[in-house]
């Protein structure tokens, strides 16, 4: 089947599912606090956040938590094969029925921080996916252990969570998490998602998180890197100096911080995570 047919046919399955989504009644669904499940079913929004994405016709796209399928039908309509991840198992009824109108989505009823992402069937694929809070951190780590499979990586997460990840040293949200995220993605924020928008309401607004890997800086080997900057922030309150000193010698820290024009009493969130990766490799040479 060419391209252009497969297009066609996602489109018109993507009305069928459109107003199937419109008929869906919120009410029908068991949410589980436990699993996190906050909902969206406003295909406008829906639809705006697919934008982002930059999904093509000939994208594998990898969705973690489908919920009721309102995302992932969007997906199904513009991607060439959808695979997705869903632990609730009492939602298959209505994710089933997702499956018949889009032959391009695949699902997978089980925990996904369980499944091994080698042996999932893509090559490269991009993430799209509203992730449940209370796992967050646990589901990026386990995709940037992965990133060379990844093209793209957006997820909608708690709003402070999304400011965490895109904020420049400087600020108080800049972190270890800031840190190794942006020393392998350009992170943005494309867009808030007011708590209104989710069925049941969360208390605080969310926000869509994009990230794009880049090669800007040559880490060899990445996980003392990690160690490194969780040193690095060991102690916020403290300098950087007080927190490396434990593992470096403390002249040839202040010698490299000196190189790079940075001052002795410097602390962790001032410094840029480009000065993170050259302080790195003076200290590990």
């Amino acid at each position: 089947m060419k391209k252009q047919e497969i297009t066609t046919k996602n489109s018109i399955n993507h009305t069928k599912s459109i107003k199937n989504l419109d008929n869906l009644k919120k009410n029908d669904i068991n949410y589980k606090k436990s699993l996190g499940q906050n909902f969206i079913y406003d295909t406008n929004l829906l639809n705006a956040i697919v934008s982002d994405a930059d999904i093509h016709d000939d994208d594998v796209v990898l969705e973690i938590g489908a919920g009721a399928g309102t995302l992932t039908s969007i997906l199904a309509s513009r991607a060439s094969r959808v695979i997705s991840f869903e632990i609730d198992r009492s939602l298959s009824e209505i994710l089933n029925d997702v499956k018949n109108r889009h032959a391009n989505v695949e699902f997978y009823f089980q925990d996904f921080m369980e499944c091994d992402i080698d042996e999932l069937p893509f090559e490269r694929a991009k993430v799209v996916a509203n992730i449940p809070y209370y796992i967050t951190t646990p589901i990026v780590f386990k995709l940037i252990d992965k990133i060379e499979k990844f093209d793209m990586i957006m997820l909608l997460v708690q709003k402070e969570v999304a400011e965490r990840f895109a904020s420049s040293n400087g600020s108080k949200e800049y972190g270890i998490t800031s840190v190794i995220l942006q020393s392998l993605f350009d992170v943005k924020i494309t867009r808030v998602v007011r708590k209104e928008a989710f069925t049941p309401m969360p208390k605080i607004d969310s926000a869509v998180v994009k990230m794009v890997p880049h090669k800007k800086y040559n880490i060899t080997n990445f996980d003392e890197f990690r160690a490194f900057i969780h040193q690095s922030f060991s102690m916020r309150r403290k300098t950087l100096v007080n927190n490396l000193k434990s593992k470096y010698d403390k002249e040839i820290i202040l010698n490299s911080l000196k190189s790079l024009n940075l001052n002795e009493n410097i602390r962790p969130e001032q410094i840029s995570v480009k000065e993170y990766v050259l302080l790195f490799d003076m200290l590990k040479n």
